[in-house]
């Protein structure tokens, strides 16, 4: 069985290692991002299966990137859960007008777990001929 691939965006060294140690130990695979730029570029070349965006990063931010995320063919498709330690409500409102898969608050291990796997779900495959949980 193959583990999940996360890329982490974030301008915050600790927090990078941090998250990577937790979802390490949660059985993901760990990709790491220093900052914004060359985001795209990654996400092109390691192909993750999610990619969980800091929202406040100050030169380009994660509301910012991932508009430049979606318009591009190779990286449209890849989920981005937005992580941040904002107000739980405040970045939820960001997710979803920003179109992200999910979203997550700094810390919140259990509602990190979430996002990734309803982001990881809705990016799978469906197989034909399988219903969908309370689908007809």
């Amino acid at each position: 069985m193959t583990r999940t691939r996360v890329l982490i965006v974030d301008d915050d060294r600790a927090h990078l290692e941090t998250t990577r140690e937790l979802l390490e130990d949660e059985g993901y695979e760990v990709l790491l991002q220093a900052g914004p730029f060359g985001a795209t570029e990654r996400i092109m070349v390691t192909r993750p299966d999610v990619v969980l965006l800091d929202v406040n990063m100050p030169a380009l931010s994660g509301q910012t990137l991932l508009p430049i995320l979606k318009a591009r063919e190779q990286t449209r498709d890849t989920p981005v859960v937005f992580l941040s330690s904002n107000d739980e409500e405040m970045l939820r409102s960001l997710a979803r007008r920003h179109g992200a898969a999910g979203w997550a608050c700094k810390g919140d291990l259990p509602g990190l777990r979430r996002a990734l796997v309803r982001a990881v779900a809705e990016r799978a495959p469906r197989r034909p001929g399988v219903a969908e949980r309370g689908e007809p």
